[in-house]
């Protein structure tokens, strides 16, 4: 596991305590497994599995052939790597099909997306990460090809820091435990971005990533919060910083970004 690595996963215990006498580590072991699959990955093996959890291979080896039987996991080569299963399909499709402001948002991105030359995204936090719900990207060859299931990391990424910035100060103490899992980079990571993040909502009503996240790359982001049953969201936009320089996202960018969270947060959705 790496700090940098925005699917880092805690240590198995992770969040249990002597009067946690409800957690059931077996079963946060057999869902990290899960979690630790990627969206570009098409199969792992067991040591990589072993490395991205933290698991002893004898562990995950119990843990894959668990899941395999409940078609959670797919063996894919005989004693070797595994893909996820179908039934990993219902877990998502009905957390997704509870967002219907994907639908609602996903024609006001790609106005943005088209005028600005630029990706944007929809996402949710998990773990250390945001997760991209929704994404709608300009027809420019040069807006960023990120898909739905993409990883980006909260510390150093504009929209991992929206995220930062709107999370309460409970939250953001079980964020930074979490990293604390990791290692003290990570947590170092995170209260870096938090500070960061809070300044640039201060600043701009928005946080901002320039070169950060990747080395060639500009972003601004924001959150909200709709008044249904769904968590927190955030929003990006980005691309390429030789075309989306900090100057337009901030100038021209900005408002029209501000202006559609406004809208989709006075929307209700379950």
């Amino acid at each position: 596991m790496t700090a940098s690595d925005g699917n880092a996963l805690p240590a198995p215990d992770e969040g249990k305590s002597a009067e946690d006498r409800y957690f059931i580590t077996a079963l946060a072991r057999g869902l990290d497994v899960l979690a630790c699959f990627r969206s570009g990955d098409t199969s792992l093996s067991n040591q990589q599995i072993s490395e991205r959890c933290g698991l002893p291979k004898s562990t995950v080896t119990r843990i894959a052939y668990t899941l395999s039987k409940r078609g959670y996991l797919t063996q894919v080569e005989p004693g070797g790597r595994y893909a996820l299963g179908t039934a990993t399909l219902a877990l998502g499709s009905s957390m997704l099909a509870r967002m219907d402001i994907r639908q609602y948002a996903r024609p006001l991105m790609q106005e943005l997306a088209d005028q600005a030359k630029a990706t944007l995204a929809l996402g949710v936090r998990d773990r250390l990460s945001v997760i991209y719900t929704e994404v709608a990207r300009s027809t420019a060859t040069l807006a960023l090809t990120m898909q739905v299931g993409s990883r980006i990391p909260l510390a150093t990424s504009a929209i991992g820091r929206a995220y930062l910035a709107s999370a309460s100060e409970q939250e953001r103490n079980a964020i930074l435990k979490l990293a604390h899992e990791l290692d003290d980079s990570a947590a170092d990571a995170i209260r870096q971005g938090i500070a960061r993040g809070v300044e640039d909502f201060m600043q701009y009503g928005c946080t901002t990533s320039f070169g950060e996240w990747q080395k060639d790359v500009n972003g601004i982001a924001v959150a909200f919060r709709t008044a249904g049953t769904i968590p927190t969201m955030v929003m990006n936009c980005g691309g390429p910083s030789f075309s989306l320089t900090k100057e337009y996202l901030l100038m021209e960018v900005r408002p029209k970004l501000l202006a559609m969270a406004r809208k989709l947060e006075s929307s209700s959705f379950s």
